[in-house]
């Protein structure tokens, strides 16, 4: 079930909400940007769980995991392009349900297959292994840059509830048309 959609500035939302408010937190936050763990961790019980530009060294992580894009020629035309995103996962706890050990390997070439949705949209099936591998059933996961709502969906296809708060209410709007009958 989807607890609440907040149009909202990520970081300063989180900073209202009490300490241990949410289970885990499984995000694409903004690339470029600062991504406070501090107030993550404050707030979240369990793992936490983000994707990251190649570049980009948030903080150090407990496990790497990499996906693998479908290739591209869009925006490269100064600079090569990048194919491979991070996943940085903090672990906080011992939640770890095991899947096929080749579901397990920490490297996903997963597709998205509708155009639908924001641009810089995950592919439901990784974040779905994603839940599955690092949360429980009946847990709470926020996703503070919640976009088209992958995670949302991903939680109520496995029985866990969900919290999405975005900055732009296009996708807050659009998450309220495509999964409020979840709310």
């Amino acid at each position: 079930m989807i607890k609440d959609l907040v149009c909202a500035d990520a970081w300063e939302w989180m900073r209202e909400q009490p300490d241990n408010a949410v289970d885990h937190i499984i995000t694409d936050f903004e690339y470029g940007q600062p991504f406070y763990l501090d107030e993550c961790i404050r707030i979240c019980k369990g793992n936490i769980i983000t994707f990251c530009a190649s570049e980009d060294h948030p903080c150090d992580p407990t496990e790497r995991a990499y996906w693998i894009k479908t290739p591209s020629t869009k925006n490269y035309s100064k600079k090569l392009g990048r194919f491979v995103e991070k996943i940085f996962i903090y672990r906080q706890g011992e939640i770890y349900n095991l899947l096929h050990w080749s579901q397990m390997t920490g490297v996903y070439e997963d597709r998205v297959v509708e155009r639908k949705g924001h641009p810089w949209r995950k592919p439901l099936s990784l974040i779905e292994r994603l839940v599955r591998i690092y949360t429980n059933k009946g847990d709470t996961v926020l996703d503070p840059f919640v976009g088209t709502g992958t995670l949302l969906e991903s939680c109520q296809n496995l029985d866990r509830d969900s919290i999405g708060v975005d900055n732009d209410m296009q996708w807050i709007t659009y998450c309220k048309e495509s999964y409020g009958h979840w709310m």
